[in-house]
């Protein structure tokens, strides 16, 4: 099996000026206002700016499933749900290890150009972690019905009253896209996604094996999973002056991830039978037992007694 060149892919990426670690990156891009806050602009091109790194991405708070973060109606609507993770130095790669404590301090800088409060909350987590997240789910322009079938299309009120200003008068419109409709999620969950596919579209995560192929959205958790990987990303901030404190949130959008190393599997030795036996490792920390020293040699040294033939006398030897 081809191991990565890290080496050469980190050689590679500094020439890069949307590498995170680029020295003119605060000369090149700037906040600039958006639709629900500020999103971090390329001064040329008036585009948000896209950056990349490579982090290890562990396995605590890693929601990157059908369903992400939603977990209960009761704590947020499923419509709010986010694939999110948290990435981190990546252990030993040539030259990425550095960079993170670089990625860090840049990230710190950015925040605190647009930052109103004293409170910076979602991103930056702590010195050791980056969070980075994204929407599962997309409002639609238009809603659409639950359904591919036309006999279960929806009806408005204002279309029926405007025939001909109706955004889903044509066939192709009435259908609902394939991703939504068959949207991978559990049993559990079917009802909650049901109720917003007409208004709001599924989308993938942009995430690629080491050979460039698409993994499927029921297969990414599993996949990023300790794996090492290039992510590209989005800085978005918004001010929320009416929580208490009021404080600014910070997210790493995620774009696509490039998996650049698999994650290694890891075996629970201690999940078999309890009565079967101890669990037994390679590095097993019960004191090995103490040799005895060996025992002290003896032997006869002939010494002559006057009146006494043939005796002799033991003597110790160490």
């Amino acid at each position: 099996m081809k191991i990565f060149d890290f080496a050469a892919h980190h050689k590679a990426l500094k020439q890069n000026l949307n590498y995170a670690v680029h020295p003119q990156i605060l000369q090149h891009a700037e906040w600039h206002p958006g639709s629900s806050g500020h999103i971090f602009t390329d001064k040329d091109s008036d585009e948000p700016f896209v950056g990349i790194t490579v982090m290890h991405i562990i396995d605590f708070r890693l929601q990157c499933t059908p369903t992400g973060s939603f977990l209960e109606t009761k704590y947020g609507a499923i419509e709010k749900a986010k694939y999110q993770f948290i990435g981190g130095r990546t252990h030993g790669k040539d030259g990425f290890d550095e960079d993170f404590i670089r990625v860090h301090a840049l990230f710190n800088n950015i925040q605190n150009a647009v930052a109103v409060s004293h409170n910076k909350k979602d991103m930056l987590l702590d010195n050791q972690s980056i969070r980075f997240a994204r929407n599962i789910f997309e409002k639609r322009e238009h809603p659409v019905p639950d359904s591919p079938t036309a006999s279960r299309r929806t009806v408005y009120l204002e279309d029926l009253e405007n025939p001909h200003s109706a955004p889903n008068c044509g066939e192709e419109e009435v259908k609902m896209d394939e991703e939504t409709a068959n949207w991978p999620v559990d049993e559990q969950y079917s009802n909650e996604v049901a109720s917003i596919k007409a208004f709001y579209k599924a989308v993938p995560l942009r995430v690629y094996d080491k050979n460039d192929r698409f993994i499927e959205p029921q297969n990414v958790n599993k996949a990023l999973c300790n794996s090492v990987a290039e992510i590209h990303f989005m800085l978005h901030h918004t001010y929320l002056p009416k929580n208490s404190p009021p404080q600014d949130s910070f997210r790493a959008n995620i774009k696509q991830i490039l998996i650049l190393q698999q994650g290694k599997s890891t075996v629970n030795i201690y999940s078999s039978d309890p009565h079967a036996g101890p669990a037994r490792t390679a590095t097993h920390h019960t004191p090995p037992l103490v040799e005895a020293p060996p025992a002290k040699r003896v032997h006869m040294e002939e010494v002559t007694v006057p009146g006494v033939k043939g005796k002799g006398k033991e003597q110790e030897s160490d």
